[in-house]
């Protein structure tokens, strides 16, 4: 019988051995559990169809996980397009795999700079004030900010700004008056609507979040696979799948971050706090 059983465990072991171990790093937006959320659908799904497993990496920092995909800690990432943009330019052996679309079937979002519901001045030629960040290469930051400012003859660095990390803390910290404004992606922002939280304007739409594999980590056909597989889900999974990732999917356009790339080569971005 003991024969048996070391038998089966060397079998089994053998086995499980083969399983290949994926780490994948979304974008931390907000807070570890609801990223869990957002994206453990998805991740269970691919281990299914690939016979993987996947980890979720979780990464407070942009720049952290940028450097641990150039590093090969990474294989999989789910990337805002400044991010994107700027992985690109650093390391070659990035391949974008697909976008997920909105509900109105747009691979767009868009940011909102916002306030507390009291009454707040014009943002014309403001000074002085307080503005919430997220992180320097988050597209709802730096950059949209300054384009902000910019429109309504203000200068970002006459104001005081500081990065706070994720989208939810910049919110909460404009609903409890630390800071005077605030930018974040819009979605995040409707959610804390009814706490007070008032939108003063919105960007254009911008090139959404893009699901990104590692060449040097990853094998080509294995890629392609990911590709294949998320871009033909079946509808009725994908209806359990989180708010932001069940109205269908699309191959990356890569022509649709060029705009930002211009933008971004145009803006000086900060990538510390001055305040």
């Amino acid at each position: 019988m003991s024969k048996v059983i070391t038998l089966l465990m060397i079998i089994s072991s053998y086995l499980f051995s083969d399983i290949k171990t994926l780490v994948f790093a979304p974008l931390a937006t907000k807070d570890i559990k609801s990223i869990y959320t957002q994206f453990l659908p998805m991740t269970k799904y691919l281990e299914k169809k690939l016979n993987v497993k996947i980890e979720i990496d979780y990464n407070d920092s942009y720049d952290i996980l940028l450097e641990k995909f150039i590093n090969g800690k990474i294989d999989l990432a789910y990337l805002g397009p400044l991010p994107y943009v700027s992985l690109e330019e650093r390391y070659p052996y990035l391949m974008p795999l697909l976008n997920f679309k909105n509900k109105k079937g747009k691979i767009s979002y868009t940011c909102s700079f916002v306030s507390f519901i009291s009454p707040v001045g014009s943002i014309e030629n403001m000074i002085d004030t307080k503005i919430a960040l997220t992180q320097p290469l988050s597209t709802c930051g730096y950059l949209f900010v300054h384009n902000v400012l910019s429109k309504s003859n203000a200068n970002i660095e006459e104001n005081k700004y500081r990065y706070l990390g994720r989208h939810d803390k910049v919110a909460l910290s404009v609903i409890r008056d630390e800071f005077k404004y605030g930018g974040l992606k819009t979605d995040i922002a409707k959610e804390y609507n009814h706490l007070g939280l008032k939108e003063i304007t919105r960007s254009d739409a911008i090139p959404s979040f893009v699901l990104v594999g590692n060449k040097k980590t990853i094998d080509n056909k294995t890629l392609k696979d990911i590709q294949d597989i998320i871009l033909n889900v079946e509808k009725k999974e994908l209806s359990t799948w989180h708010k932001s990732m069940k109205f269908g999917t699309k191959k990356t356009n890569n022509a649709d971050y060029d705009h930002l790339r211009a933008l971004m080569k145009s803006t000086n971005i900060s990538h510390e706090s001055n305040y």
